[in-house]
């Protein structure tokens, strides 16, 4: 999936993130609805299609997909945005929080 593509999918997800926790669960609902028609993966360690993913997991990597691209094209405003919404997220579905390396 490219940057764009992946940018256009999130743009729901991203403009409901000032919403109400039921407006975010919406958008996260509808964006892995269009991630599964689109056929996008999450991949596990191994890189091999990661079984039993949730939706909330599943978006939650999509963003931080995306902030690494953001990050690689120097938008470090929206990195930080992009993070926050899935930590956000992470909290809403009480998804285990992964400390970020660098």
């Amino acid at each position: 999936m490219t940057p764009h593509l992946l940018s256009e999918l999130l743009e729901p997800l991203l403009s409901a993130a000032d919403e109400d926790e039921s407006s975010l669960l919406d958008a996260v609902n509808l964006t892995a609805e269009a991630m599964a028609a689109l056929g996008a993966t999450v991949l596990d360690p191994k890189g091999q299609p990661a079984r039993g993913v949730s939706d909330e997991r599943a978006v939650v990597a999509a963003l931080n997909t995306h902030a690494h691209h953001l990050m690689r094209a120097g938008r470090l405003d929206d990195v930080v945005e992009a993070l926050q919404v899935a930590e956000r997220i992470g909290r809403i579905a009480h998804l285990p929080h992964h400390p970020r390396t660098v």
